[in-house]
């Protein structure tokens, strides 16, 4: 466990941010590929094999010196790869890929190598001595590659990432408003924590890192958070600590339900058997929160029979009605992410990975 000391006027937590990150989401979802060589757990097992097939067509390759970095700590990353997320414009959306690349571009050769000796102590992998040899053009080279990647892995996510992560950012920082910052360190699924003036990321290695001023924290949502320890401090102390979002889900398969409408169920499509065809597609609909007018939409229905399906989903309990400002949003409760998980014909998923601090 990492711990921190906390610096600073009354040693608080001091100002805390969440702000999304491109460049962390995407190096945590190659890490999800590098770590999982069959079939990886759901939810994302059906984007795994639609990544694989989508970067085999595109010629894209993840160069071989940061599929080994993934390896070497289970899956964390030496801070030099993930800049702290600046703010964006509304502090919600993913922060610019652009400014997160010229970030990568412009650290230091020495940084690289002093980070790479703490990183393998007992001396480099041959697959990370091209990276120590020529920093800079290793960070040039993932620099060219990370945009291919992007397009070809998650271009097709890219709007479900987004509103997902715009949610939880959003339901975050109401926690953080209303009940401050212990409330919300304490919501993160044992991924920070704090005792006194310590601040413990549960990520990386073990050891206890001086940090000159650690009262500032930036929590970063990742929708391919598990398993993606990422932990970085900027050279001003800035903490940047990763977390799992909520609304992974939207990662499970296609949103849209299939063209037709009415008739019989999809053959061999169980929740279509069970709920009929225009309930299965709100289901199928709610892994990203959503609106009655937004489902509505989206899937060619009347706002009043879309609204009659989620009445009846929440008294189900598979799904959840919560107000955000003056939307009313629904999404997919527990229960609600089972079913599809069990029951969607379109994807075969794994049981989902016990979460563990």
């Amino acid at each position: 466990m990492i711990e921190i000391p906390l610096r600073g006027p009354g040693a608080g937590c001091g100002p805390v941010r969440i702000a999304g990150s491109r460049l962390w989401e995407t190096l945590a979802s190659i890490g999800q590929l590098s770590s999982h060589r069959g079939l990886a757990p759901w939810p994302y097992t059906h984007w795994e094999r639609a990544a694989r097939r989508s970067l085999t067509r595109a010629d894209v390759t993840v160069p071989g010196w940061l599929v080994h970095l993934y390896q070497v700590r289970g899956g964390a990353l030496p801070s030099f790869l993930l800049p702290v997320p600046s703010p964006a414009p509304d502090d919600r959306s993913p922060g610019d890929p652009v400014q997160d690349l010229a970030a990568l571009r412009a650290v230091p050769p020495d940084r690289v190598r002093e980070e790479l000796d703490q990183w393998s102590p007992r001396g480099l992998p041959p697959a990370l001595r091209p990276l120590y040899a020529d920093p800079r053009e290793r960070l040039a080279e993932l620099c060219d590659f990370l945009p291919r990647y992007w397009r070809a892995a998650l271009g097709p996510y890219a709007a479900s990432l987004r509103s997902a992560t715009e949610e939880d950012v959003l339901r975050r920082a109401r926690v953080l408003a209303t009940q401050g910052p212990e409330q919300l360190l304490a919501g993160l699924r044992g991924r920070v924590s704090r005792r006194g003036d310590v601040l413990r990321p549960h990520v990386g290695p073990s050891g206890r890192v001086a940090v000159p001023d650690a009262s500032r924290l930036v929590l970063v949502p990742l929708l391919f958070g598990r398993g993606a320890p990422f932990f970085a401090v900027d050279p001003h102390g800035t903490v940047a600590v990763a977390y799992q979002a909520e609304g992974a889900a939207v990662l499970v398969g296609d949103v849209r339900p299939p063209g037709r409408r009415g008739g019989a169920p999809a053959r061999g499509d169980g929740l279509e058997i069970l709920l009929g065809r225009s309930r299965a597609g709100v289901v199928r609909g709610l892994v990203v929160p959503t609106t009655t007018s937004d489902l509505a939409a989206e899937l060619g229905l009347a706002p009043s029979t879309v609204s009659e399906h989620l009445t009846a989903l929440v008294a189900a309990g598979v799904a959840r009605r919560r107000r955000a400002g003056v939307r009313v949003l629904y999404e997919l409760d527990g229960p609600g992410v089972a079913l599809l998980r069990h029951l969607d014909h379109r994807r075969r998923v794994n049981e989902p990975e016990t979460e563990t601090s």
